[in-house]
C-alpha cells in the first residue's frame, strides 16, 4: 500500500474512533421544521453524509451493507474493502439526541418548533433564539432510539423512502418530464438547499437512520 493510501487509511480510523461513543448516545442536528415532522410523527428516518474521508474512499464502492456483525463495502472491482466502516451516529438500539432552535425561559426551556410562524415574526420574539448547535445533552426534549441504519446513494432514494422523510411532495420542473410534485422531488429541493446541486451529480454515500421517539429520555445510557 503506498505512503498516501496508508496515511489515508489511517485518517480514516482516526475519524472513526473520535466519533465512536462509549455512552451510546449521539446528538444530532434538526431545522426546526424537521422538528415539527418529528414530532407530527410524519419524519421517522434522516439521511446524513458519510464522514468525509470514508466518503472519499467509499466513491468507488458498488454496495454497502451490514452482516449482522460489520459493515461491509464490495467495490467496483469485485473485491472488498478490508478496513472498519463505523457508522458515525450508532447502531440499531442506540439513542440520537436532537439539537433543535430553543431559548432560556423562566424556569423552563421554550423549542422554537412549538410556536407558530405568526407568533415567531412578532418583533417581542425576535433576536432570542440560540442555534441548535449550541444546545446541550440536558436541554434535549428529543431522543430518538434508531431502529435500522442502512447505506446507500442519494439518487437512489424512493418515493416511499422520501415520504418517510416528513418532507412536503414538491416539483422540480426540470428534472423529468412529468408534472406532478411527488414527495421525492419535494426531499430533493430540501437536499438542494442544504447541500447544492452538484453534491446530488455526486451521488454520495448516505447513511440512512430509522427510528422511533423514545417516550421519556433512556434512564440508562451505557
Amino acid at each position: 500500500m503506498g505512503a498516501t493510501k496508508e496515511f489515508l487509511h489511517n485518517e480514516i480510523e482516526e475519524e472513526q474512533r473520535k466519533a465512536i461513543s462509549d455512552t451510546r448516545d449521539y446528538p444530532v442536528l434538526f431545522s426546526t421544521d424537521m422538528v415539527r415532522a418529528i414530532l407530527s410523527g410524519s419524519k421517522t428516518v434522516t439521511r446524513r453524509l458519510f464522514l468525509p474521508s470514508l466518503s472519499i474512499v467509499m466513491e468507488p464502492a458498488h454496495q454497502i451493507w451490514h452482516d449482522g456483525g460489520e459493515w461491509i463495502a464490495r467495490m467496483k472491482n469485485g473485491k472488498c474493502y478490508k478496513k472498519p466502516i463505523v457508522c458515525p451516529f450508532g447502531e440499531p438500539g442506540d439513542y440520537l439526541w436532537v439539537k433543535e432552535t430553543w431559548a432560556p425561559a423562566i424556569d423552563d426551556i421554550a423549542y422554537r418548533a412549538d410556536y407558530s410562524e405568526e407568533v415567531l415574526a412578532e418583533k417581542r420574539n425576535q433576536g432570542l433564539w440560540k442555534p441548535s448547535i449550541h444546545m446541550q445533552k440536558t436541554q434535549s426534549r428529543l431522543w430518538l432510539q434508531i431502529t435500522d441504519i442502512k447505506a446507500q446513494r442519494i439518487q437512489t432514494i424512493t418515493e416511499e423512502e422520501a415520504r418517510e422523510e416528513g418532507i412536503q411532495p414538491g416539483k422540480i420542473y426540470w428534472f423529468d418530464k412529468t408534472n406532478e410534485s411527488n414527495f421525492r422531488e419535494g426531499f430533493l429541493i430540501k437536499w438542494f438547499s442544504i447541500y447544492g446541486i452538484e453534491n446530488y451529480y455526486e451521488n454520495p454515500w448516505v447513511w440512512a437512520i430509522k427510528f422511533n421517539v423514545a417516550e421519556s429520555k433512556p434512564s440508562k445510557i451505557i
